[in-house]
């Protein structure tokens, strides 16, 4: 199954894109699909937190680790999942 992961800031820039789809089995947890993006889409590592502590916006909403996240397109009951960077500004 695919799950869509919107990206931002300077993850979007490095992808030339705002979100990525990655791979992954059954019903993945926000771990899962971290480990997926980490798999799957080595040039945003500098952006990825680590799968074992990092959290994932799922729904518009931060979740963490075991989170379920329902797999496949929004406008087919999908979860919207995004990845949250850290931003500065002045």
């Amino acid at each position: 199954m695919q799950v869509e992961v919107l990206i931002f800031g300077g993850a979007a820039l490095a992808a030339k894109t705002d979100r990525v789809t990655v791979e992954v089995s059954g019903a993945p947890s926000v771990r899962e699909v971290l480990a997926a993006l980490h798999a799957q889409h080595p040039a945003l590592k500098f952006a990825l937190p680590p799968p074992e502590t990092g959290r994932l916006a799922v729904n518009q909403a931060f979740a963490a680790g075991s989170h379920p996240i329902k797999p496949g397109p929004l406008d087919q009951g999908g979860d919207e999942v995004a990845l949250i960077t850290l931003v500065g500004g002045g």
